[in-house]
């Protein structure tokens, strides 16, 4: 007798090897992934990863949840940019609140900028879109991989800011 459960976790074992044998043609091609197309694990469904709508929803939810590890794509309004940390791997991290949210929300959005460009000319005020990954805190969470991963391993990310997308 087959279970659901059993039949799920080899479809997800299947799933995951797959995936990790292309990224590892790709890499040895020296071929890139495309971003816009990926697979949400939570919902086993598609979305693309380029559209412009704003996904606050999501975060909302796992912040509630106090998932971590998710995929989210949102929108928000800088209300702060702090220094940078500069310990290991540099990151530029910029506080917003995020847009269409009530009760009000911040999320605190982690960049590496040793791998991406800095997001330039961003100040309180400025209106972001981001993509990345959703880490829960009790103070709304924080949103990192913002950028490409050179070695194609993890999801890429980005942040558009002005019109720019910095990946």
């Amino acid at each position: 007798m087959n279970s659901p459960k059993l039949s799920n976790a080899v479809t997800r074992q299947t799933r995951s090897l797959a995936i990790s044998l292309l990224s590892g043609l790709l890499l040895l091609s020296g071929c890139q992934p495309s971003e816009s197309l990926y697979i949400d694990e939570q919902n086993n469904s598609q979305f693309d990863s380029d559209t412009n709508t704003c996904q606050n929803d999501t975060i909302i939810s796992a912040f509630k949840a106090k998932q971590s590890d998710r995929q989210v794509k949102g929108c928000g309004t800088v209300i702060k940019v702090l220094p940078d940390d500069n310990k290991g791997s540099r990151h530029q991290k910029i506080l917003v609140e995020l847009d269409g949210v009530s009760p009000k929300q911040t999320l605190l959005l982690v960049h590496n900028i040793d791998l991406a460009p800095r997001v330039a000319e961003v100040s309180r005020g400025t209106s972001l879109s981001f993509y990345g990954e959703y880490v829960y805190n009790d103070k709304g969470g924080l949103v990192h991989w913002t950028h490409h991963d050179p070695a194609a391993r993890h999801q890429g990310g980005w942040i558009d800011s002005n019109g720019v997308r910095y990946q």
